[in-house]
This record gives C-alpha cells, sequence and structure tokens, in this order.
C-alpha cells in the first residue's frame, strides 16, 4: 500500500449520491481533513460511464489535499479514476485478482467478524473495514456488535489497519480505537452534516496521529501530519504544482507522480519555482 491509510474514511450510498452535492461536500471535507482523509465513491445506481465520471470529479478536489479516492467493487473504475485503493466485498474479486488487473491500488476488504478478517489478510488485502460496529439506518437489518467485533477483527487480521463503520461519530471514536481500530468510517455523520468541514474537523481531532513528521523543506525544518504526500504538501503552501520543480531526497519528482509520493521522517523536499520570461 502506497501511503498511510486515512484514518477517516467519508462512504456515499446511493441516497448521498443521488443528492448532486457529493463533489462540492467532498471539497468541504478534504479542505478540512487533508490527508487524514479517504472518500468512498459507494453506489449501484450508476452505470460504468457515469461512475467514472463521478469518480474522476471527486478525484479532482481530493487530489489537491492529499486525500485518497477510494471506489467501492469497480476495479476498472479505480483505475480508471487514478483512485488510491479498491473496496473489496463479499461478492468482490480475489485480491489476487485486483492485482493482476491494477497493481497500484491498495485492496480493502469490508469484513464482518474474526473468521472473515482472518481470511482477508491471508489473501494478502492491505487494509480491513469491519462493521456494523453499532446501529445504523444504513443497514436496519443488521445489529450492531459493539467494539468487541473491532478487538476480534484486529486480533484476527494479523497487524493489518482495521477500520470501524457503523455508527461512527466523534464521540463513539475513542471507543473503537481502544479497540484496536487504526480509524473510522462514517455516511451519514459526514455526508448529511451541516456543514461538513466542521464535521471532518471534529473526527479528526477523536482520531489523533502523533506528533507527525518531521521533513525538510527548502533548508527549513517542517512537521507534517502522517500520511502527507508531496502534491498534498503544496497544497498545504499554497503552491500551484504546475509553478514548480519538486525535489524529493535529491530526486526529481514528476507532477502526474506527486500524489503517490508519501513523506516519511527525515525526507529533504526542494521546492524551485519558475520564473516567466519574455
Amino acid at each position: 500500500m502506497t501511503g498511510l491509510l486515512p484514518r477517516l474514511h467519508a462512504v456515499t450510498d446511493d441516497r448521498v449520491v443521488a443528492r448532486g452535492d457529493l463533489v462540492e461536500r467532498t471539497a468541504a471535507l478534504a479542505a478540512a481533513a487533508g490527508a487524514r482523509l479517504a472518500v468512498h465513491v459507494r453506489t449501484r445506481a450508476l452505470g460504468g460511464a457515469a461512475l467514472l465520471d463521478l469518480a474522476r470529479r471527486v478525484g479532482a478536489v481530493l487530489e489537491p489535499h492529499g486525500s485518497w479516492l477510494v471506489v467501492n467493487d469497480r476495479v476498472e473504475i479505480a483505475r480508471a479514476a487514478r483512485a488510491r485503493a479498491v473496496q473489496l466485498g463479499r461478492g468482490s474479486l480475489a485480491v489476487r485478482d485486483v492485482r493482476r488487473i491494477a497493481p497500484d491500488l491498495a485492496a480493502g476488504r469490508s469484513v464482518h467478524d474474526a473468521a472473515e478478517a482472518a481470511a482477508a489478510a491471508a489473501e494478502g488485502a492491505d487494509y480491513l473495514v469491519a462493521g456494523p460496529v453499532l446501529a445504523t439506518a444504513s443497514h436496519p437489518a443488521l445489529p450492531g456488535a459493539g467494539p468487541g467485533l473491532v478487538r476480534s477483527v484486529a486480533g484476527a487480521a494479523g497487524g493489518l489497519p482495521v477500520i470501524a463503520i457503523g455508527g461512527m461519530t466523534p464521540e463513539t471514536a475513542a471507543a473503537v480505537r481502544e479497540a484496536g481500530a487504526w480509524g473510522v468510517a462514517a455516511v451519514r455523520a459526514l455526508w448529511d452534516a451541516p456543514d461538513p468541514g466542521a464535521a471532518a474537523r471534529a473526527f479528526v481531532a477523536s482520531l489523533p496521529d502523533g506528533a507527525g513528521v518531521a521533513v525538510t523543506v527548502n533548508g527549513e525544518p517542517r512537521t507534517v501530519p502522517e500520511g502527507t504526500t508531496l502534491r498534498g504538501l503544496l497544497a498545504q503552501l499554497a503552491l500551484d504544482p504546475r509553478a514548480v520543480v519538486v525535489e524529493h531526497n535529491r530526486r526529481i519528482v514528476r507532477r502526474d507522480a506527486l500524489e503517490r509520493a508519501a513523506l516519511a521522517a527525515g525526507d529533504a523536499v526542494e521546492l524551485v519555482h519558475f520564473v516567466g520570461g519574455g
């Protein structure tokens, strides 16, 4: 998996997609959460062409902030939209087939118990989404299993990051983190919030990343959040990627690779601005 998995996952459904404000709300979430955010484009209501168009538009507003685009189930759409990951369910392709089709994609697997978690780890998944933890309107027929589900999944996951889903709010995030979750996923708590940016900030505050990553930018020390990419760094500095040359640890990075290059402790970045002339 390229880069650090975000801790906050905003998952869409058919209702959210049908409202027509997904891209605008995504922009607000990404501006607030940056590299800590992944947006899952999940819907059964759109055909291939329409889904690809939506995924590309969502990805375009995520990219400047270093946030992840994740596409659920549709590996070909994820690849064409240049997503960071594909989320696989019970009826999805096997991880090994995803690797053949799109080797650069991270592969998440949705699981509901420890046995499914162990199987997902054995097949090579990069991370797990476990739920439902609490009762949720998205799946009214499924009772919430409580934080114990997260604990059992994390114990069977072989060290894979676990994202808890189902009734997640900033107030419930602490309990699942204590149970072993890397982060949380939410639908209504983010997409239905009166102020999506404020909702994202509340979630991020409940999911601390620690002290951050110490890097050097043009010779000056700087601390960035874990998971920050070079594209995310440029966004933090309000720099247009088209107007700078980026050198990462003494290697020039192509513009189309900035979103895939995650910063690590001790990295050195040099930014050289273009100078116009006549």
